[in-house]
């Protein structure tokens, strides 16, 4: 279905999400990572349709939320295949969370001590900040001196005190450095300082590396290379195993990677104006819907699909929200639309409607699910 035939039946703007390519993704990465559990960190597309289909790809699903849980189940995930990461939540949520069966990574020396007062003798999984940060942006590094995340390295005595007082286990340890990264060495250096710490708890079964694989957005940016970082991860793994004798289960939480190119947000040229210095297209969507462009300053590649080959022309794509900094692209270069136009915005399958919202009361888009000829509608207008 051409995307004027999905936008007449669906409405305008609209999510589309590729089935095959969010397949393809999941193959390469269970290809690099024979050996390791891996978890969609299902926070980058909630949809359930998209949640359900890479579990039918044979990846479990990492939640944040009491609503990630939801979702997963509305996908047909069970427990065992849930993990649960947390951040700054409330006592009851951790209890909650606990009591399903679901497997937890700890926060903070707070949350160790709630959990060992509910539950004194179990065995439990914490995150750990080790002073490795990276990302393609500040608010998206999640390791380092500036971040909320785990519990910092020097506090790892403090730890083991609060598990001998609640006789607990330290039989998991988690970190995850930050998202969109494109280098493989940035990964093997956050294992390395994992690898390190593990050496110092003598109990424990199982490593979780995070996530944070990312995908170029940027024109030129190479892509991260999945097979070198499978060899790289693969030896470092081994050597640990050599150094040290024990073996360990293994995991990754990736999320943009496997959804992020599958999508695109399709929307329609309603308005154009010119001043003095710039051209203006005004769209039927913006921030509300795509928010990474405001948010983070991030570039998606955006085409015209109604007249490609028309006259190049440096243009801001300006959104309907009643804000200045809703632009979805600054003086970017594109065949001059015209009203009616539909532009495509791609990479958007991350982040982008699982981070939209309902501002200025603007119902949020359709979501459909392209599989081979098969159009699907995932999501309706406004739900």
């Amino acid at each position: 279905m051409k995307p004027k035939e999905m936008l007449e039946e669906f409405g305008s703007p609209l999510y589309a999400y590729d089935a095959a390519i969010i397949r393809a993704r999941c193959a390469e990465l269970k290809e690099a990572f024979p050996d390791f559990t891996l978890y969609y960190a299902c926070k980058a597309n909630t949809n359930p349709s998209v949640v359900a289909l890479i579990y039918k790809e044979g990846f479990g699903i990492e939640c944040v939320s009491p609503g990630e849980i939801a979702v997963a189940h509305e996908a047909g995930v069970p427990i065992a295949d849930i993990a649960y990461t947390c951040g700054s939540i409330h006592e009851s949520e951790l209890v909650e969370v606990v009591n399903l069966g679901i497997r937890m990574h700890l926060d903070s020396l707070t949350q160790v001590e709630q959990f060992g007062k509910h539950f004194p003798g179990r065995d439990i999984s914490v995150r750990l900040n080790l002073g490795v940060g990276a990302g393609h942006h500040e608010h998206v590094i999640t390791g380092g001196p500036d971040s909320k995340f785990g519990i910092d390295a020097a506090n790892i005595d403090g730890l083991k005190a609060l598990a001998e007082k609640y006789k607990l286990r330290i039989t998991g340890l988690h970190q995850h450095i930050g998202s969109n990264i494109l280098e493989v060495d940035t990964f093997i250096e956050a294992m390395d300082v994992l690898f390190e710490a593990a050496s110092r708890i003598p109990e424990l079964e199982h490593l979780d590396f995070g996530g944070g694989l990312g995908i170029p957005y940027n024109p030129g940016e190479a892509r991260l290379d999945i097979a070198a970082l499978g060899t790289a991860v693969s030896e470092r793994v081994k050597r640990f195993t050599e150094e040290t004798g024990r073996t360990l289960k293994m995991s990754f939480e990736p999320g943009r990677y496997l959804v992020a190119e599958s999508g695109t947000l399709y929307v329609t040229v309603v308005d154009i104006k010119d001043n003095s210095e710039k051209t203006f297209v005004g769209v039927d969507s913006g921030m509300g819907h795509l928010v990474r462009p405001a948010m983070y300053g991030s570039h998606h590649t955006i085409d015209n699909v109604s007249r490609p080959d028309a006259p190049q022309k440096k243009v801001t794509i300006a959104g309907y929200y009643c804000e200045s900094g809703d632009v979805l692209a600054k003086d970017r270069m594109l065949p001059m639309p015209e009203i009616g136009d539909i532009l495509a915005i791609r990479n958007a399958g991350a982040y982008g409607y699982a981070m939209a919202s309902d501002y200025n009361l603007r119902p949020r888009p359709a979501e459909v699910l392209l599989d081979g000829e098969t159009v699907s509608l995932i999501r309706e207008r406004g739900k």
